[in-house]
This record gives structure tokens, sequence and C-alpha cells, in this order.
């Protein structure tokens, strides 16, 4: 379902699926090959996610995704997250850092974005799963959910990855002493770095 989600995703950020275009479940079925019942599922999900609108007896509707979307959501995405390392940056355990770190640094030069991106969800996980904040949890699931399109295209650039490399270890070094408003400040920057990279995207 989530390979589904992916591409209809895409397809709609990238206007492949302009605005006001009518999403059948019959033909999505067919298309992938499986029953219309998951492909309900994920038009429910991108309806809850804001991209399409369901109407009854209508169908479902592409809304779309404006620069304006985009800046609204790392920036609630950018609030949230900060909230999130404010509650548990004090109790994460420095071992559990350093190994991400060390996984990080080894990636330093590997043109793995896969990899890349796997280690940034994990770290930006770490803080967020220990504030034990679990609305706190659910909303950024979304959020991050929303913006997954934009963090593959960023992490296929040299240049991004290289960034993501500076500020992650930043932001370990500096939770590693405990030196909260650091971290804070290395993850707002980052993040409105993610923010401005991905409006570029679009």
């Amino acid at each position: 379902m989530s390979d589904v989600y992916s591409v209809l995703f895409d397809r709609i950020l990238t206007g492949y699926y302009p605005p006001d275009t009518k999403l059948k479940e019959e033909d999505l079925a067919e298309e992938f090959k499986i029953s219309r019942t998951p492909i309900r599922e994920v038009l429910n999900q991108l309806a809850q996610d804001g991209l399409v609108d369901k109407v009854p007896k209508k169908g479902t509707r592409v809304i779309g995704f404006s620069v304006d979307d985009v800046e609204e959501i790392y920036e609630i995405r950018k609030s949230l997250e900060i909230q999130a390392l404010k509650y548990s940056a004090s109790f994460l355990s420095i071992q559990g850092l350093k190994d991400i770190r060390a996984v990080i640094q080894d990636l330093q030069n590997s043109d793995d974005y896969v990899a890349h991106e796997r280690v940034d969800a994990k770290l930006h996980g770490y803080f967020i799963q220990a504030s034990g904040k679990m609305r706190l949890i659910r909303m950024l699931d979304q959020l991050y959910r929303l913006i997954q399109g934009f963090r593959d295209l960023g992490f296929k650039n040299p240049k991004t990855r290289e960034r993501a490399v500076k500020a992650h270890l930043a932001l370990i070094d500096a939770l590693i002493l405990r030196d909260i408003d650091e971290a804070v400040r290395v993850l707002e920057d980052h993040i409105e770095e993610s923010k401005n990279n991905a409006i570029v995207q679009l």
C-alpha cells in the first residue's frame, strides 16, 4: 500500500495529476494489479493528508500541492520537532547518539542516497520517539509522510547530502554535550534549509 501511496503522491506533486483530476478506484486497481480495497485505503490516506478531496457519490478529486502548502508543512514540522527535541534532549542515550554518529560518518562519502535517507530518519525518529508525546509523534508522522517525496529527491542531490551530514553531526555533538540551546539552533537551521530545498523542487 505504501508503494501505491508513493506513486500517487509523486504524480500529484509533479503535476502528472493536475488539480481537479478525478482518481477512479477501478482504474487504479487495474493499473496496480490489486483489489479496490487497498486503493480505497490509499485514497483515504491521501484525503487525510489534504492532497485529494473525497466527495460522496462524486468520487475523488486531486487538490494539489502548492508552494504555500510546502512552506506551511515545513514550518509546522519545525515547531513540532523542536518541541520534541526539547522534551527528549536531556534523556537521550549518549551511546545511542554516538552509534548514529558513527553510521553518519561512515556514509559521508557514499552516494547511496537511500542509506543517507535511512540514517536521517533514524536520527530524527530517535529524539521524536524519545519525547514520549504520542500526539506530537502522530502529527510529525503525518507531516513526514507529506514531505517524503521531497526527502527522496533531496537526498539524491550530493550537495544536499553533504549539508545534511554536517547538520546531523553538529546536532548530535550538541546533544552529546547536553547543549540543548545549540541543538535547537542547529535543528531549526537544518529544517529551514530542507524547506528551502523543497520549495525549489516545485
